[in-house]
């Protein structure tokens, strides 16, 4: 069975409120309340909303002839839970919350106050999900920089005779790239040279629209000049030829060895084998970001307040808490630094 129902095999009554949620249109001529999502917003919220008719055409197929909100109470979806165990406290929250985000901007007028304190309870056990799988793997970004300098360089002398020395400079660059930018995969993935990425004699400009952006807004920045030294080489040197082997005038940043553009998932494997290459630890695209604020928060207090700015985030939440991390770990080096003065003093 497919992971869940395809929107053309909802129930009817589960598409017809669909589509008013997303209807198009102005504000004063039946606009939907949820028109104002991003696609990949919309495909996210598809994706969880499908996982519950999925469950509920196999536990409770009864069910599916009630209203689609009517069908949405905190006894079926505990039911709904219970089969779920295996999945992370955070999977789980972000599965109910996507029903309940449908069903109370369907019916705002219904008394939700029992499935909002389901979700609070969840949200509240999920915390800010298992931080387990990050240990060890939040690696400082100056090391990733030099591991990914160091592999445009190494690749640079076999770039004449060797394909896979023009994917790993690629690799390199990439690397190089996000640990002084660290942009989110699918902004990195949609960079296009001439739009996106505008190459100057003396800069390289990366400009983020804002529909590659998380928040919605616009982004841009120039490429410092460790990166962008690691990048022009790859522009001026790998990226041709791999160019040469597919389709002319491709416009993405990233190419694959058949010349066509690298896609998101294609990415993300490169740049976790790479970083396993060279750091001998494995770091997915998103832990750049991770390491970006642990940088800065392990720097200073102060250095800790440009996280917003580096990490693009609208809100200062991260930020903060990263914030107290680094006056905690600052208090904890004064501390450290008193008592060596009074063991010197008592010697």
């Amino acid at each position: 069975m497919s992971l869940i129902l395809p929107i053309p095999e909802w129930p009817a009554a589960d598409q017809a409120m669909w589509h008013t949620l997303f209807a198009e249109g102005g504000p004063l001529d039946g606009q939907g309340p949820l028109v104002h999502l991003r696609e990949t917003s919309r495909h996210t919220l598809a994706l969880r909303y499908g996982q519950w008719l999925k469950w509920l055409a196999m536990a409770e197929p009864a069910a599916l002839t009630c209203a689609p909100t009517d069908r949405v109470t905190h006894a079926r979806l505990v039911h709904w839970l219970s089969s779920l165990e295996r999945l992370a406290d955070m999977t789980r929250l972000m599965l109910v919350d996507g029903v309940l985000r449908v069903a109370m901007t369907a019916d705002p007028g219904c008394c939700w106050s029992e499935e909002a304190r389901l979700r609070a309870r969840l949200k509240r056990r999920a915390g800010r999900g298992a931080q387990t799988r990050k240990q060890g793997r939040i690696l400082s970004s100056a090391v990733l920089l030099e591991a990914g300098l160091e592999l445009v360089e190494t690749s640079a002398q076999r770039l004449n005779h060797s394909l896979f020395a023009a994917t790993e400079m690629r690799d390199g660059a990439t690397i190089a790239l996000l640990a002084l930018m660290p942009m989110r995969l699918r902004a990195l993935a949609g960079l296009e040279l001439g739009s996106s990425v505008t190459v100057g004699q003396d800069l390289i400009l990366v400009s983020i629209p804002e529909d590659l952006s998380k928040t919605g807004q616009p982004w841009e920045a120039e490429v410092p000049p460790q990166a962008a030294t690691a990048l022009r080489a790859y522009i001026d040197k790998a990226r041709p030829l791999l160019a040469q082997r597919g389709q002319s005038n491709i416009s993405s940043l990233w190419l694959n060895r058949k010349g066509n553009g690298l896609r998101y998932a294609g990415i993300g494997r490169c740049i976790a084998r790479q970083t396993l290459r060279m750091t001998g630890v494995r770091v997915p695209p998103h832990f750049f970001r991770d390491a970006a604020a642990t940088t800065l928060a392990r720097s200073s207090p102060e250095s800790a307040r440009l996280i917003r700015g580096v990490l693009g985030h609208k809100g200062f939440r991260t930020a903060e808490r990263h914030y107290i991390h680094a006056q905690t770990i600052e208090a904890g080096r004064d501390y450290a630094s008193l008592i060596a003065r009074l063991k010197e003093n008592r010697q």
